[in-house]
């Protein structure tokens, strides 16, 4: 028993580097676990193409940490359970065995030297009773007497030798019993913990069946590709088709913005001819002065259906009741461009 010292101090140095370990590897899961859970939430938000395979990640990432938490009991369990009161006990157990062999050197310390009291007194008492014999004495059951008391001493201590390692015994075997008490709690956590790995199973293959046919969507996605195709946008653009500055169509349209500055115009030249005394014949036909671009652009914006050259787009007020542009607009919105 004393040499079983440096092997129950080493176990539990060993045991003490594994709980420093599994505390390390508990920090590490739940890093692990919380990385994993954004995964399973970033699948599951999604429109429906993963959302199934989102619940399913959700599922697993939750018995995982259910394992962690078992892991911690099982390490904690290690240290409070294990660890620390097998160190207390090694100290019990070098003490208790220095007790027992002093008792047990004591005892028989003491039988050994009755025994060789008892047999000395014997022998003297043997010489003594041979030189009897030859002058006839009658010492014969005195020495008898003494025999049985030496053979006696000797079956004494054998008892006792018998009785120390049967004391010896039961503290080595006291001694395994306590290390299988302080061992139960942590195999009882280690088997819960695994106890919650055969949950995984199928787990994992519902994630195999989801993912079988990685080109086949769900019926979720389905519906909301069914969703998109049944939403409204409208979205007006103006006519691309290039017209020639010299059409009439084009000149048609011009003549909407320009109507009233050239009016306008004429009427001026008219009055300052009239005034000087004479009609000049220039002045009838001339051609009135070209507009300033602001007034083409106010005259422009009072047009309904104009062309907003800032986004391109002919808004949807231009047309009756949401249909097509007529042609005059179309058409003086490629004159524009």
């Amino acid at each position: 028993m004393k040499s079983s010292y440096p092997i129950w101090e080493d176990f539990n140095s060993k045991a003490t580097k594994l709980h420093s370990q599994l505390r390390t590897t508990v920090l590490a899961a739940v890093a692990f676990l919380d990385a994993f859970q954004k995964v399973a939430d970033m699948a599951t938000n999604t429109r429906g193409a993963t959302r199934d395979i989102g619940s399913a990640l959700t599922r697993m990432c939750m018995r995982h940490r259910s394992i962690e938490t078992k892991l911690r009991q099982f390490t904690n369990a290690l240290l409070e359970s294990l660890i620390n009161p097998l160190q207390e006990r090694i100290e019990d157990w070098k003490k208790s065995v220095n007790q027992l062999d002093k008792d047990h050197a004591k005892e028989y310390k003491r039988a050994r030297h009755e025994i060789k009291k008892k047999s000395s007194d014997t022998l003297k008492l043997q010489k003594k009773a041979r030189k009897e014999l030859l002058g006839k004495g009658d010492l014969q059951p005195q020495l008898d007497s003494a025999l049985q008391d030496v053979n006696d001493m000797y079956l004494l201590l054998e008892e006792t030798e018998k009785q120390a390692v049967r004391r010896a015994l039961i503290e080595e075997r006291g001694r395994f019993c306590t290390f299988i008490t302080f061992l139960q709690p942590v195999v009882n956590g280690e088997l819960t913990m695994l106890g919650e790995i055969t949950h995984l199973q199928g787990i994992i293959d519902d994630l195999v069946v989801l993912t079988a046919e990685p080109h086949k969507l769900p019926p979720a996605s389905e519906q909301v590709i069914k969703d998109l195709k049944g939403s409204d946008y409208s979205w007006v653009l103006p006519d691309p088709t290039p017209r020639r500055p010299g059409s009439s169509s084009s000149r048609k349209s011009s003549m909407c913005s320009l109507a009233q500055p050239a009016t306008a115009t004429a009427r001026l030249s008219s009055i300052s001819s009239h005034d000087s005394g004479f009609v000049s014949q220039d002045a009838a036909y001339s051609k009135p002065p070209s507009p300033m671009p602001s007034d083409i652009t106010s005259q422009v914006r009072g047009c309904p259906g104009h062309w907003d050259g800032h986004t391109g787009l002919m808004p949807a007020s231009g047309y009756s009741r949401g249909g097509p542009p007529h042609r005059g607009q179309t058409e003086f919105t490629a004159s524009r461009l």
